[in-house]
Protein backbone atom coordinates (compact mmCIF):
# COMPACT_ATOMS: atom_id res chain seq x y z
CA UNK A 1 0.00 0.00 0.00
CA UNK A 2 1.46 3.35 -1.05
CA UNK A 3 1.93 6.07 1.55
CA UNK A 4 0.93 9.56 0.41
CA UNK A 5 1.52 12.88 2.16
CA UNK A 6 -0.68 15.82 1.15
CA UNK A 7 0.42 19.41 1.78
CA UNK A 8 -1.78 22.46 1.27
CA UNK A 9 -4.78 22.25 3.61
CA UNK A 10 -5.55 25.42 5.58
CA UNK A 11 -8.14 26.15 8.27
CA UNK A 12 -10.50 27.62 5.66
CA UNK A 13 -12.88 25.74 3.39
CA UNK A 14 -11.68 26.81 -0.04
CA UNK A 15 -11.09 25.27 -3.43
CA UNK A 16 -7.86 23.54 -2.39
CA UNK A 17 -9.52 22.00 0.65
CA UNK A 18 -12.42 20.67 -1.43
CA UNK A 19 -10.05 19.32 -4.06
CA UNK A 20 -7.94 17.60 -1.39
CA UNK A 21 -11.05 16.01 0.13
CA UNK A 22 -12.07 14.63 -3.26
CA UNK A 23 -8.50 13.41 -3.80
CA UNK A 24 -8.61 11.74 -0.39
CA UNK A 25 -11.90 10.00 -1.22
CA UNK A 26 -10.30 8.56 -4.34
CA UNK A 27 -7.11 7.40 -2.59
CA UNK A 28 -8.20 6.31 0.89
CA UNK A 29 -9.14 2.69 0.07
CA UNK A 30 -5.92 1.85 -1.76
CA UNK A 31 -3.38 4.13 -0.08
CA UNK A 32 -2.35 5.38 3.34
CA UNK A 33 -2.97 9.15 3.21
CA UNK A 34 -1.54 11.65 5.71
CA UNK A 35 -1.59 15.45 5.88
CA UNK A 36 0.87 18.18 6.85
CA UNK A 37 -0.31 21.66 7.87
CA UNK A 38 0.67 24.78 9.80
CA UNK A 39 -2.90 25.36 11.00
CA UNK A 40 -4.50 24.30 14.29
CA UNK A 41 -7.50 22.79 12.51
CA UNK A 42 -8.29 21.76 8.95
CA UNK A 43 -11.62 20.90 7.30
CA UNK A 44 -12.59 17.21 7.37
CA UNK A 45 -9.95 16.51 10.05
CA UNK A 46 -12.24 14.30 12.14
CA UNK A 47 -13.10 12.24 9.07
CA UNK A 48 -9.43 11.86 8.11
CA UNK A 49 -8.42 10.74 11.60
CA UNK A 50 -11.40 8.39 11.96
CA UNK A 51 -10.21 6.59 8.84
CA UNK A 52 -6.65 6.24 10.15
CA UNK A 53 -4.93 9.25 8.59
CA UNK A 54 -2.38 11.35 10.47
CA UNK A 55 -2.51 15.15 10.50
CA UNK A 56 0.98 16.47 11.24
CA UNK A 57 1.19 20.02 12.59
CA UNK A 58 4.35 21.99 11.94
CA UNK A 59 5.59 25.35 13.17
CA UNK A 60 4.41 28.17 10.85
CA UNK A 61 7.22 29.73 8.85
CA UNK A 62 6.40 33.19 10.18
CA UNK A 63 6.92 31.95 13.76
CA UNK A 64 10.30 30.31 13.15
CA UNK A 65 11.87 29.46 9.80
CA UNK A 66 14.33 27.12 11.55
CA UNK A 67 11.62 25.14 13.37
CA UNK A 68 9.40 25.13 10.28
CA UNK A 69 12.10 23.40 8.24
CA UNK A 70 13.02 21.11 11.13
CA UNK A 71 9.40 20.01 11.61
CA UNK A 72 8.95 19.25 7.90
CA UNK A 73 12.11 17.16 7.81
CA UNK A 74 10.99 15.31 10.94
CA UNK A 75 7.73 14.23 9.26
CA UNK A 76 9.59 12.72 6.30
CA UNK A 77 12.12 11.00 8.56
CA UNK A 78 9.38 9.59 10.80
CA UNK A 79 7.63 7.78 7.93
CA UNK A 80 8.66 6.83 4.45
CA UNK A 81 6.32 8.32 1.84
CA UNK A 82 6.02 7.16 -1.73
CA UNK A 83 4.24 10.32 -2.89
CA UNK A 84 4.06 13.98 -1.87
CA UNK A 85 1.13 15.91 -3.38
CA UNK A 86 1.95 19.62 -2.86
CA UNK A 87 -1.10 21.90 -3.34
CA UNK A 88 -0.41 25.65 -3.20
CA UNK A 89 -1.36 29.07 -4.56
CA UNK A 90 2.25 30.32 -4.55
CA UNK A 91 5.78 28.93 -4.44
CA UNK A 92 6.77 31.28 -1.61
CA UNK A 93 8.00 28.21 0.29
CA UNK A 94 9.18 25.00 -1.34
CA UNK A 95 10.78 23.52 1.77
CA UNK A 96 8.36 20.60 1.77
CA UNK A 97 9.40 19.75 -1.80
CA UNK A 98 13.07 19.96 -0.83
CA UNK A 99 12.57 17.72 2.20
CA UNK A 100 10.68 15.17 0.09
CA UNK A 101 13.53 15.06 -2.42
CA UNK A 102 16.18 14.78 0.30
CA UNK A 103 14.32 11.95 2.02
CA UNK A 104 13.85 9.82 -1.08
CA UNK A 105 10.15 10.32 -1.89
CA UNK A 106 9.62 8.53 -5.20
CA UNK A 107 6.94 10.82 -6.68
CA UNK A 108 6.82 14.55 -5.92
CA UNK A 109 3.79 16.35 -7.36
CA UNK A 110 3.55 20.14 -7.50
CA UNK A 111 -0.02 21.37 -8.08
CA UNK A 112 -0.79 25.04 -8.83
CA UNK A 113 -4.22 26.26 -7.66
CA UNK A 114 -3.99 29.97 -8.50
CA UNK A 115 -2.87 32.34 -11.24
CA UNK A 116 -1.56 35.39 -9.33
CA UNK A 117 -0.02 36.50 -6.06
CA UNK A 118 -2.42 36.60 -3.11
CA UNK A 119 0.26 37.72 -0.67
CA UNK A 120 2.55 40.70 -0.23
CA UNK A 121 5.84 41.78 -1.80
CA UNK A 122 7.89 39.23 0.14
CA UNK A 123 5.60 36.40 -1.02
CA UNK A 124 6.00 37.59 -4.61
CA UNK A 125 9.78 37.83 -4.29
CA UNK A 126 10.08 34.31 -2.87
CA UNK A 127 7.67 32.92 -5.45
CA UNK A 128 9.72 34.32 -8.34
CA UNK A 129 12.94 33.00 -6.80
CA UNK A 130 11.55 29.53 -6.18
CA UNK A 131 9.87 29.29 -9.58
CA UNK A 132 13.36 29.28 -11.15
CA UNK A 133 14.50 26.29 -9.11
CA UNK A 134 11.38 24.28 -8.31
CA UNK A 135 11.95 21.99 -11.30
CA UNK A 136 14.89 20.25 -9.67
CA UNK A 137 12.70 18.96 -6.81
CA UNK A 138 9.55 17.74 -8.59
CA UNK A 139 8.49 14.88 -10.83
CA UNK A 140 4.99 15.96 -11.89
CA UNK A 141 3.65 19.42 -12.73
CA UNK A 142 -0.11 19.98 -12.40
CA UNK A 143 -2.26 23.13 -12.64
CA UNK A 144 -5.96 23.92 -12.48
CA UNK A 145 -5.76 26.11 -15.62
CA UNK A 146 -3.23 27.33 -18.23
CA UNK A 147 -2.94 30.62 -16.30
CA UNK A 148 -2.16 28.72 -13.11
CA UNK A 149 0.45 26.67 -15.00
CA UNK A 150 2.21 29.83 -16.17
CA UNK A 151 2.09 31.33 -12.67
CA UNK A 152 3.93 28.34 -11.16
CA UNK A 153 6.09 27.10 -13.99
CA UNK A 154 6.73 30.11 -16.25
CA UNK A 155 5.69 31.15 -19.75
CA UNK A 156 7.68 28.38 -21.34
CA UNK A 157 6.26 25.70 -19.08
CA UNK A 158 6.22 22.20 -20.50
CA UNK A 159 4.74 18.88 -19.45
CA UNK A 160 2.12 20.48 -17.20
CA UNK A 161 -1.06 18.48 -16.74
CA UNK A 162 -4.18 20.68 -16.63
CA UNK A 163 -6.19 18.91 -13.99
CA UNK A 164 -9.96 19.33 -13.84
CA UNK A 165 -11.16 19.77 -10.25
CA UNK A 166 -14.12 17.48 -10.71
CA UNK A 167 -17.22 17.19 -8.56
CA UNK A 168 -19.53 14.32 -7.79
CA UNK A 169 -22.16 15.69 -10.18
CA UNK A 170 -25.04 13.61 -8.84
CA UNK A 171 -24.76 15.41 -5.47
CA UNK A 172 -25.38 18.77 -7.17
CA UNK A 173 -28.14 17.97 -9.66
CA UNK A 174 -31.04 20.49 -9.47
CA UNK A 175 -33.72 19.21 -7.11
CA UNK A 176 -36.89 21.24 -6.52
CA UNK A 177 -37.73 19.55 -3.21
CA UNK A 178 -34.29 20.26 -1.73
CA UNK A 179 -34.47 23.80 -3.11
CA UNK A 180 -37.76 24.50 -1.33
CA UNK A 181 -36.52 22.92 1.92
CA UNK A 182 -33.25 24.91 2.04
CA UNK A 183 -34.92 28.19 1.07
CA UNK A 184 -37.44 27.65 3.87
CA UNK A 185 -34.67 26.87 6.38
CA UNK A 186 -32.81 30.03 5.37
CA UNK A 187 -35.97 32.14 5.35
CA UNK A 188 -35.51 33.31 1.75
CA UNK A 189 -38.48 31.62 0.03
CA UNK A 190 -39.88 34.76 -1.60
CA UNK A 191 -36.55 36.28 -2.65
CA UNK A 192 -34.28 36.40 -5.66
CA UNK A 193 -31.29 34.68 -4.05
CA UNK A 194 -27.78 35.70 -5.11
CA UNK A 195 -24.81 33.75 -3.83
CA UNK A 196 -21.05 33.81 -3.49
CA UNK A 197 -18.69 31.08 -2.29
CA UNK A 198 -15.15 32.01 -1.36
CA UNK A 199 -12.78 33.18 1.32
CA UNK A 200 -12.86 36.82 2.40
CA UNK A 201 -9.61 37.94 0.78
CA UNK A 202 -8.69 40.81 -1.58
CA UNK A 203 -8.83 38.88 -4.85
CA UNK A 204 -12.47 37.90 -4.26
CA UNK A 205 -13.52 41.56 -4.49
CA UNK A 206 -16.35 41.38 -1.95
CA UNK A 207 -16.94 45.14 -1.75
CA UNK A 208 -17.67 45.29 -5.46
CA UNK A 209 -19.99 42.30 -4.98
CA UNK A 210 -21.86 44.22 -2.26
CA UNK A 211 -22.14 47.23 -4.58
CA UNK A 212 -23.62 45.04 -7.32
CA UNK A 213 -26.08 43.51 -4.89
CA UNK A 214 -27.14 46.94 -3.65
CA UNK A 215 -28.11 47.87 -7.22
CA UNK A 216 -29.97 44.58 -7.70
CA UNK A 217 -31.88 44.97 -4.43
CA UNK A 218 -33.11 48.38 -5.55
CA UNK A 219 -34.94 46.64 -8.41
CA UNK A 220 -36.31 43.51 -6.75
CA UNK A 221 -36.69 41.71 -3.44
CA UNK A 222 -33.32 40.01 -3.13
CA UNK A 223 -30.91 38.53 -0.62
CA UNK A 224 -27.20 37.72 -0.83
CA UNK A 225 -25.74 34.56 0.72
CA UNK A 226 -22.01 34.68 1.47
CA UNK A 227 -20.31 31.36 2.20
CA UNK A 228 -16.77 31.36 3.53
CA UNK A 229 -14.44 32.90 6.07
CA UNK A 230 -11.19 34.83 5.97
CA UNK A 231 -9.14 37.79 7.08
CA UNK A 232 -11.40 40.44 5.53
CA UNK A 233 -14.70 39.10 6.90
CA UNK A 234 -15.04 41.75 9.64
CA UNK A 235 -14.23 44.52 7.17
CA UNK A 236 -16.91 43.28 4.77
CA UNK A 237 -19.44 43.01 7.61
CA UNK A 238 -18.76 46.66 8.47
CA UNK A 239 -19.21 47.61 4.82
CA UNK A 240 -22.58 45.84 4.80
CA UNK A 241 -23.59 47.88 7.87
CA UNK A 242 -22.51 51.10 6.15
CA UNK A 243 -24.68 50.18 3.17
CA UNK A 244 -27.60 49.39 5.54
CA UNK A 245 -27.98 45.94 4.01
CA UNK A 246 -27.65 43.85 7.16
CA UNK A 247 -31.17 42.41 6.78
CA UNK A 248 -30.48 41.46 3.14
CA UNK A 249 -26.99 39.92 3.30
CA UNK A 250 -26.37 36.70 5.24
CA UNK A 251 -22.92 35.47 6.29
CA UNK A 252 -23.24 31.67 6.34
CA UNK A 253 -19.61 30.91 7.27
CA UNK A 254 -17.76 27.80 6.20
CA UNK A 255 -20.22 25.18 4.97
CA UNK A 256 -19.85 21.48 4.37
CA UNK A 257 -23.16 21.40 2.47
CA UNK A 258 -22.44 23.72 -0.47
CA UNK A 259 -24.23 21.27 -2.78
CA UNK A 260 -27.43 21.94 -0.80
CA UNK A 261 -26.90 25.69 -0.42
CA UNK A 262 -26.55 25.96 -4.19
CA UNK A 263 -30.04 24.51 -4.57
CA UNK A 264 -31.38 27.66 -2.87
CA UNK A 265 -29.35 30.10 -5.00
CA UNK A 266 -30.72 31.64 -8.20
CA UNK A 267 -27.51 33.29 -9.44
CA UNK A 268 -23.84 33.21 -8.43
CA UNK A 269 -21.91 36.48 -8.77
CA UNK A 270 -18.13 36.14 -8.89
CA UNK A 271 -16.35 39.49 -9.51
CA UNK A 272 -12.83 38.28 -8.64
CA UNK A 273 -9.81 40.43 -9.43
CA UNK A 274 -8.08 37.24 -10.56
CA UNK A 275 -8.60 33.47 -10.35
CA UNK A 276 -7.24 30.24 -11.77
CA UNK A 277 -10.29 28.08 -12.24
CA UNK A 278 -12.46 28.47 -9.13
CA UNK A 279 -13.83 25.20 -7.81
CA UNK A 280 -16.91 27.12 -6.63
CA UNK A 281 -17.82 27.84 -10.25
CA UNK A 282 -17.56 24.16 -11.15
CA UNK A 283 -19.88 23.39 -8.22
CA UNK A 284 -22.33 26.12 -9.22
CA UNK A 285 -22.57 24.89 -12.80
CA UNK A 286 -23.02 21.31 -11.60
CA UNK A 287 -26.02 22.62 -9.63
CA UNK A 288 -27.42 24.36 -12.73
CA UNK A 289 -26.88 27.85 -11.27
CA UNK A 290 -26.20 30.77 -13.66
CA UNK A 291 -22.91 32.53 -12.93
CA UNK A 292 -22.03 36.17 -13.63
CA UNK A 293 -18.23 36.28 -13.54
CA UNK A 294 -15.47 38.84 -14.05
CA UNK A 295 -13.44 38.38 -17.24
CA UNK A 296 -10.28 38.25 -15.12
CA UNK A 297 -11.30 34.70 -14.22
CA UNK A 298 -9.87 32.03 -16.51
CA UNK A 299 -12.10 31.50 -19.55
CA UNK A 300 -11.72 27.79 -18.85
CA UNK A 301 -14.27 28.37 -16.07
CA UNK A 302 -16.95 28.71 -18.75
CA UNK A 303 -17.68 25.01 -18.90
CA UNK A 304 -21.33 25.53 -19.85
CA UNK A 305 -23.60 28.25 -21.21
CA UNK A 306 -24.42 29.15 -17.59
CA UNK A 307 -21.34 31.40 -17.29
CA UNK A 308 -21.53 35.05 -18.38
CA UNK A 309 -18.27 37.02 -18.31
CA UNK A 310 -18.22 40.77 -17.63
CA UNK A 311 -15.44 43.32 -17.33
CA UNK A 312 -14.71 44.76 -13.90
CA UNK A 313 -14.63 48.13 -15.69
CA UNK A 314 -18.25 47.71 -16.79
CA UNK A 315 -20.73 49.99 -14.97
CA UNK A 316 -22.48 48.60 -11.93
CA UNK A 317 -25.72 48.94 -13.85
CA UNK A 318 -24.47 46.47 -16.47
CA UNK A 319 -23.60 43.97 -13.76
CA UNK A 320 -27.01 44.57 -12.15
CA UNK A 321 -28.92 44.06 -15.39
CA UNK A 322 -26.98 40.90 -16.26
CA UNK A 323 -27.73 39.42 -12.84
CA UNK A 324 -31.40 40.39 -13.10
CA UNK A 325 -31.66 38.54 -16.41
CA UNK A 326 -31.59 35.34 -14.35
CA UNK A 327 -34.31 36.35 -11.91
CA UNK A 328 -36.83 33.88 -13.31
CA UNK A 329 -34.37 31.33 -14.67
CA UNK A 330 -35.40 27.72 -14.15
CA UNK A 331 -32.46 25.42 -13.50
CA UNK A 332 -31.74 22.46 -15.75
CA UNK A 333 -29.13 19.71 -15.53
CA UNK A 334 -25.82 20.28 -17.34
CA UNK A 335 -24.21 17.02 -16.22
CA UNK A 336 -23.55 15.84 -19.78
CA UNK A 337 -21.68 19.06 -20.66
CA UNK A 338 -19.53 18.77 -17.53
CA UNK A 339 -18.84 15.08 -18.08
CA UNK A 340 -17.90 15.70 -21.72
CA UNK A 341 -15.28 18.25 -20.57
CA UNK A 342 -13.77 15.87 -18.03
CA UNK A 343 -15.37 17.28 -14.89
CA UNK A 344 -16.85 14.01 -13.72
CA UNK A 345 -15.59 12.04 -10.73
CA UNK A 346 -14.89 9.00 -12.89
CA UNK A 347 -12.50 10.96 -15.11
CA UNK A 348 -10.74 12.42 -12.06
CA UNK A 349 -10.36 8.97 -10.49
CA UNK A 350 -8.70 7.67 -13.63
CA UNK A 351 -6.29 10.63 -13.80
CA UNK A 352 -5.33 10.39 -10.13
CA UNK A 353 -4.55 6.70 -10.41
CA UNK A 354 -2.45 7.31 -13.53
CA UNK A 355 -0.47 10.03 -11.72
CA UNK A 356 0.10 7.99 -8.55
CA UNK A 357 1.09 4.82 -10.38
CA UNK A 358 3.18 6.28 -13.20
Amino acid sequence: MKRILIDGMSNNMGGIEKFVHTLYEILKDDCKVDFITVDDKIPFEEEFKANGSNVFRITPRYVSVKNYKKDIDKVFKMRHYDVLWFNKTTLSSIDCLKAAKKNGVSKIICHSHSSQNMGGKFTMMMHCLNRKRVGRFIDQRIACSPEAAEWFFGKNHKNVMIFQNAVDIKKYEPDQKIREKIRYELGVEQNFVIGHIGRFSPEKNHKFLIDIFEKVSEQTKAVLLLCGDGALKNEIQEYVKEKQLVDRIFFLGIRNDINRILQAIDCIVFPSVFEGLPFALVEAQAAGVPCVVSDTVSKDAGLTELVHFLSLDAPLEEWRDTVLNYKDYRKVSVKKQLADKGYSLDVMKQKVREIINS
